[in-house]
This record gives C-alpha cells, structure tokens and sequence, in this order.
C-alpha cells in the first residue's frame, strides 16, 4: 500500500472509515503488509516499478511468489477486498480463510466474555475479603481459576484455527542437515587450510604466542 497527499499517515486505501473493519483486520494476519510513502510514485524511488503509470494502485496483493497479483483502487468496498484477500489466500495456504476467520471472531468474542467474567469475579473477591468473607472468597477463588484453564483451552483453539497451512512451507530441517550445511561453510571459508580441513587430518593448533611487552 502506498500513501499520496490526501490519506498520508492514514490506513483509508485499507480500512473502511465507517464500516467495522475486524475482518479485514484478521484477513492481513496473513499477509506480510508492507505501507510505502507518496514518493514512490516518483521515477527516483527505488520502488517507484510496483506504483507507475498513469494511474497507479493505491494498493496490490500477491501470492508469495508474485505469481498472482489483484491490483486494487484504494477505493474497493470492504466485501470487495475480503474477496480479493480469499482468492489469493487460496493460492498460498490449504485451509479456507474464510472460514477460518469466522470461527477467529467467534473464539475473540469468547475471550472478551471471559475477559469480563474475571473482571467481575476480582471485583466480588476484593469486596468480599474486606468483608472478611473468606469461605466465599475461596470458593470464587475457584471460579477465578476455572476461568484461566478455559483461556487457555481458548489459546490452543485459537492458534489451530489461524493454522491455514502454507502449501509452499518450508522443509524443516534435522541436526544432520545444520550439521552439513555448517560443515559446507567451513570448508568454502577457506579451502584445504580451514578449520574442518585441520580437524579431518588430525592436526593441533598451534599454541598461542604471549604477546611482546611494549616499552
């Protein structure tokens, strides 16, 4: 996204102005989103290609690889960008955003409830121990506690729904294969001479000369 001399400093190009915009908000989780200033229209601008000619995009999605690219007016209703996100989300991840994001909202709407349910209960705890209550205290005590595990059963649930999957992830590598690549280094850093090589041949370092005192 780019800014110009009327949304400078300003999200407009993104975000709806009247509209609720968590949707939208939850759609760019999954997007590395990158906001460039109103120069780079100009030709001197190391970035001016992605915003040139004679009308260019306030905004662009790609895929990963720039292989799909939905240019977008900076004008675009909302359900116009949701769908725009969905399509190019398709090509990168397995799991449908779009349902994805509807379960999101429904787990934020759990934790602002439980949010004002330990709220409350804190409340009634403190009125109470100055009460000197303390059968009833304990026994929200115990409510108190029960909130925390159901947070973070929340937790857990909400990290596996915003799990779309990349389809382009990255092999994860074993010690075997940081091994070989460290070794690949030493051996490229200096041929014949370095450090792997010396080891491989059994050699010793030579010791340390103390240094020459100075006058």
């Amino acid at each position: 996204m780019r800014d110009c001399d009327m949304c400078k400093g300003k999200d407009d190009a993104l975000l709806s102005k009247s509209l609720d915009n968590e949707r939208t908000l939850l759609y760019t989780q999954f997007f590395h989103c990158v906001k460039l200033d109103r120069r780079v229209v100009e030709k001197s601008h190391p970035w001016h290609a992605l915003f040139s000619g004679d009308k260019p995009p306030h905004l662009f999605i790609a895929s990963w690889d720039g292989g799909q690219v939905a240019i977008l007016p900076g004008t675009q209703s909302q359900k116009d960008l949701w769908g725009t996100m969905q399509r190019i989300l398709k090509v990168d991840y397995q799991k449908d955003a779009m349902a994805a994001i509807k379960d999101w909202q429904r787990i934020l709407d759990k934790f602002d409830a439980l949010d004002s349910r330990e709220t409350e209960l804190k409340r009634q705890i403190t009125d109470l121990e100055e009460k000197g209550e303390a059968k009833r205290v304990a026994s929200l005590k115990d409510d108190l506690a029960k909130v925390g595990k159901e947070r973070e059963g929340t937790f857990a649930s909400e990290k596996k729904v915003v799990d779309l999957v990349l389809r382009h992830a990255p092999k994860e590598k074993s010690v075997t294969d940081f091994d070989a690549e460290a070794a690949a280094e030493v051996k490229e850093s200096a041929p014949g001479s370095g450090l792997l090589e010396r080891i491989k041949k059994g050699e010793q370092q030579p010791e340390p000369q103390p240094a020459s005192k100075g006058n």
